[in-house]
């Protein structure tokens, strides 16, 4: 566990301003790293992944906090947070960790984003917290079963190159990816990402900092979430939401649009919002489209 890092951390960590954070929290049992940014109402926002964390919306939402406060935090073992136990890595206390998070901000109820596998946790928080939500944003949404694996494999693959073979190859016959060195690990996983775009041109805005302890902060995630991410269908359980739900789909995302329609059916007061020039990040292809149009769905929101 980073002991030593994460004290130095907590020394230098501050307050920008009022309203201003950055820096590790003890929220739920565990210490997160949380960064807040902006005035006015908060908007959480939940990272992809497992494993991801906050860097990759960086600069892109930095616009929405000119009009909201918005609320970014690294998952329990992910990017700058610590490393918990095991039996604390489950959906239950992912889950948990936003329930804290909005208590921390005093508010009674919250607007949520999540983005790619963050829509399972913004979704279940739905469930489990329904009278919590004030406005849910579900961007370029994971499906919320396993029925679109195949579509989405296929789909994935259609776009591969032999470069990209070529390079993932270079990438892991290397020392450092022998040897677990971190910013191997990073170099595969945006790979992964290369054909995630409408113009690929756009690759080069994602932005993604690789902490130095992920693998084994992968190795305890996978872990620990293996139980909840091995089978689960949330299809039945979101036709119980009562709050105004806002879904986002990339056009040529590698995500079926099926499965965000399905999504948006499910979900009796859903919207879907197809932007046809972006791929799996709409906010770094289409981000003047992408902050009107959450700006316009959150100030409706009464």
């Amino acid at each position: 566990m980073k002991t030593l890092t994460l004290f130095l951390f907590l020394c230098f960590c501050h307050t920008l301003s009022a309203q201003d954070f950055e820096g590790l929290k003890k929220i739920n049992g565990t210490w997160l790293y949380v960064k807040i940014i902006g005035k006015g109402e908060p908007l959480l926002i939940v990272h992809g992944g497992p494993g991801m964390n906050h860097s990759y919306f960086l600069p892109h939402l930095e616009k929405l906090a000119k009009k909201f406060r918005i609320v970014f935090y690294d998952q329990r073992a992910s990017g700058k947070s610590v490393i918990p136990s095991t039996d604390s890595l489950s959906l239950k206390f992912f889950v948990d960790d936003i329930e804290a998070i909005r208590q921390m901000l005093g508010v009674e109820k919250i607007n949520i984003l999540g983005h790619s596998w963050g829509v399972i946790l913004a979704v279940n928080y739905g469930i489990s917290y329904p009278d919590k939500v004030k406005s849910m944003i579900l961007c370029n949404p994971v499906p919320l079963s396993h029925e679109f694996d195949t579509e989405m494999a296929n789909n994935q693959n259609k776009k591969a190159t032999g470069k990209d073979s070529t390079d993932r190859s270079i990438i892991m016959g290397s020392r450092d990816f022998k040897s677990a060195n971190a910013e191997s690990y990073r170099k595969i996983l945006m790979l992964s990402f290369r054909n995630s775009f409408y113009k690929p041109s756009n690759y080069s805005k994602l932005n993604f900092d690789m902490p130095a302890d992920y693998v084994a902060a992968s190795k305890a995630l996978y872990t620990g979430l293996g139980k909840d991410l091995g089978q689960y269908n949330f299809y039945e359980s979101v036709k119980s939401f009562s709050f105004p739900v806002l879904v986002i789909q990339g056009e040529v995302d590698a995500i079926p649009l099926a499965a965000s329609t399905r999504t948006s059916h499910s979900i009796p007061k859903a919207s879907l919002v197809i932007f046809k020039k972006s791929g799996h990040f709409v906010f770094i292809e289409e981000p003047g489209k992408f902050t009107s149009i959450v700006t316009r769905f959150i100030k409706r929101v009464k």
